[in-house]
Parts: C-alpha cells; structure tokens; sequence
C-alpha cells in the first residue's frame, strides 16, 4: 500500500523540488550522476509502509554512513559509457568486423572521428566497469552480514565476469590505436553480449550515488536513524528534533500514543509553532523513507499517510474563500480519517479565516471529533486559547503545550522551546508599536 499524502503537505513540508534550494529533497541531493538523482525522486515521492522495508532501507544507509568507503565516479567515463552501451549493436562477431573496417576506411579518408570516438568510448566503459568492479571487492570485504545480496549491488557478473579482465587487459597493451580484432570484440562483448549484464551495472553505480549522498548529508549533520515500529503499538517519540533546513534551528521533543493522541499547541505570532509542527512532518515522512531524521532520537509506529493544513490558500478560480478552502481542507482529511487510515494530522491555526467566534465554535467541535479517533495522531496549533481551556475540562487526554514568549520591556523574545500547558501570549500591539505604525500614521495625518 502507497504511503498517502497530497500536495498540499508536501508544499508545506516543503519535501519536494530539486530546483528549491530550501527542499528537503535538494537538502539529500548530493548525487554526482542523473540516474542517482532519479533514484532519490523516486525514493522521495514513494514513502514505504512496510515494516520490513523501512527497516532495510536504514540498514542500507546505516551500513553507508558506517563504511565510508568513497566510490569516485569519472562523470565522463560515465557518459562515454552510457551512449556506448545505448547505441546501435551488432548482433554477430562478424557484422563488429565489418563496422570496424568501416572505421577505418572513414580514417584513411581523413575522417577519423568517429573511429576516435568509438575507441574512447569502449576504453571508458571499461575503465569504468572495472573501478566499480575493484569497490564492490571492497565492499564485500566489510558487508558480514550479506546485506547487500539483495540489492542491485549483489549481482555477481561483473564480480566474476574474468572475461571482462581480460579485455580490458588487452585493450590497455594497445596504447595508440586498437587493433582490428580488439576493436570487434569491444563492439561485440560490450553492445551486444554483456548489454544487459552492463546496464545493470550501471544501476549499481546510480545505486552506490545515491546510497552515498544520503549517507554523507546523515554524517554530516547527525542525523539519526528512526526505529520503526508495527502500525499497532501507535507511539510516536521524538527527542529533541528540528528542522533540518532552519540554521541554528531549536529542537523539541514530541510524544503521542494510543490514549494521548492530541496535542494541542498553542503561543503566539512569531514564537515557533508553525516551525515545530513542520519539524514532525518532515520527520515522520523521512522516517517513513527510512531516512535518517534530524533528532537525537526517534522512535515510531509505522502510519498510512500524513496530511498537513498550515498554509491553505484560497481559490478565486472556483470561488472558494479562505474560510471555505479551510473547510473542504478539513473535510477531505475528515473523510481519509472515517475510512479508518492510521494518519498523522497536522493543522496550523484552524478556521483563520473566519470570525472569532465561528472560530472558536468549529475549532473545539472539530477538534473533539479528530480526538475521537485513535488510530490517528493530531497535532492542532490556535491562537484562541479558549478552545484550549474548554477541551482541559473535557478531555484529559490531550496533551498541551505551548511556545514562550519572553517581554524584555517592549520586546518580545522568544524560546522556541516548548513547554507544557496553554500560553497566553498576545503581542500584536506590541509589535504595531514597535515598528511606529501609529506614530506614523499619526504624523501623516496632521500634514495632509
């Protein structure tokens, strides 16, 4: 079953977007090759569900991050390689001959290019498979527990393939120019006998680009690996994590299980709630990746599918308000959550497009409903601390927490370090006279 999200979370997590620098993908993307990049999108667009696949995923970074082993991949031996293996083959010994005689007829004519070209094709595709031979002996030597025979890098052929040695081996005694029958067999052997064994050896290398990307970003930033857990325990436990892309960023811990499955958060403008909620998004959805997650420790029942609502926009297209976009926002997660889905769920200031007391009225009836559902984990961020104090008499599950804020005189200061309990903290007008907006336009006035 497919991990289940839309586009309206990931444009909140920011998850996605090679092109975005901010992105969590282009934060992972230190690939050197196309295909290894192809290979991340991948990854990133198709969270795993399965216990067992999450755990192999992690085994595999966690066995990346800890053998360092560093692959270099000439970029254009790769290239040469690629169009070699992609172009037209001669399906007989005797056709590769007859190619390489016309190579050299072109050559006596003066148009040696394309001779040139092909020869310095086969020698890369050769120097390229045999370097990425000598580093999977290395990584056999430190893989003892067999982890990779049952990824694209356990294939044997081109660990055993002694024929590939000795045309390489004969291709490097011909320092100039190779010999009409070395000549065939590279065109034979290459474009037509080992094809396919010679793609998927360059799967291997986008795997080993990939593999290596993740696990250089992990070490680098001490990421941790997340522990996975069967769906039904429902825990969620994270120590101090946050956001990877926020420098200097202030970390938190967070808790759910099957009883305390709401929290409700609350603080104000400015003081890290929306940066909190976003650090557990981008956490579970790693995790479900079997990524590393920025945090020192997590742990987590596997889910469904996550949903976030933090910055839900209005469409003027079909005619729908802020308000009535929060709505059908609320709704479309309201159903994922009737179908029984095991879901976290994220709402960042629910029905601020409305009036106060509409506000206040749907966000406890919303809230309670959500709460009613245990096999979903809810984080709910309000300014209307009201809300807060009505579901504490009522419901002495939710948890409550809430973002500090510090006056030093006129000056708010903030924490961003979460503590238990309701806040609040209200400083519009604070800020209003800090920056002079009255004062000025007090003074426009009396000009004009």
């Amino acid at each position: 079953m497919s991990f289940i999200t839309d586009k309206q979370t990931l444009r909140d997590l920011n998850i996605l977007g090679k092109y975005r620098r901010d992105s969590i993908f282009s934060l992972f993307n230190q690939t050197s090759t196309f295909g290894g990049e192809h290979l991340l999108e991948d990854m990133f667009h198709n969270p795993l569900t399965q216990l067992s696949e999450i755990q192999k995923r992690s085994a595999i970074i966690a066995f990346f991050r800890k053998h360092a082993l560093p692959f270099n991949i000439d970029l254009d031996d790769l290239e040469l390689g690629q169009n070699f293996i992609n172009s037209d083959t001669n399906r007989s010994y005797s056709a590769s001959l007859f190619s390489i005689a016309r190579y050299a007829i072109l050559e006596k004519m003066g148009l040696s290019a394309e001779k040139k070209h092909f020869e310095a094709s086969a020698r890369a595709l050769l120097r390229l498979m045999l370097s990425l031979r000598r580093y999977l002996q290395q990584l056999d030597g430190v893989d003892h527990q067999n982890l990779l025979q049952e990824t694209p890098l356990g294939q044997r052929w081109i660990r055993e393939a002694n024929e590939l040695q000795q045309l390489q081996e004969e291709v490097e005694k011909s320092t100039d120019s190779l010999s009409w029958q070395t000549a065939a067999k590279c065109d034979y052997y290459l474009r037509y006998t080992w094809a396919e064994e010679l793609q998927d050896a360059l799967k291997m290398i986008y795997y080993i680009d990939v593999y290596q990307s993740i696990a250089q970003v992990a070490n680098l930033r001490n990421f941790v690996a997340a522990v996975p857990y069967p769906t039904e325990l429902q825990k969620i436990s994270l120590e101090n994590v946050y956001h990877p892309t926020i420098p200097r960023a202030i970390g938190n811990d967070i808790h759910f299980n099957k009883e305390e499955n709401l929290l409700f958060l609350t603080g104000a403008n400015m003081a890290g709630k929306s940066t909190y909620m976003k650090s557990l998004g981008i956490a579970l959805y790693l995790a479900h990746m079997g990524f590393p997650v920025p945090a020192n420790a997590m742990h987590f029942s596997i889910k469904d599918g996550l949903y976030s609502s933090i910055n839900v926009e209005d469409n003027i297209d079909l005619g729908h308000s802020h308000y009535y976009a929060e709505v059908l926002r609320v709704k479309q997660i309201a159903e994922a959550v009737n179908e029984g889905k095991n879901l976290v769920v994220i709402f960042d200031e629910l029905f601020k497009g409305t009036n106060v007391k509409d506000a206040f009225e749907a966000t406890l009836a919303v809230t309670r409903a959500f709460q009613q559902h245990h096999s979903c984990q809810y984080l709910i961020s309000t300014h209307i601390v009201e809300v807060g104090e009505k579901l504490k008499e009522e419901i002495p599950q939710v948890q409550f927490l809430y973002m500090p804020t510090i006056m030093r005189g006129q000056v708010p200061h903030y924490t961003y370090k979460s503590e238990k309990g309701i806040s609040a903290d209200k400083h519009g007008m604070v800020l209003i006279q800090k920056e002079n907006v009255l004062e000025l336009l007090e003074n426009s006035r009396t000009k004009f």
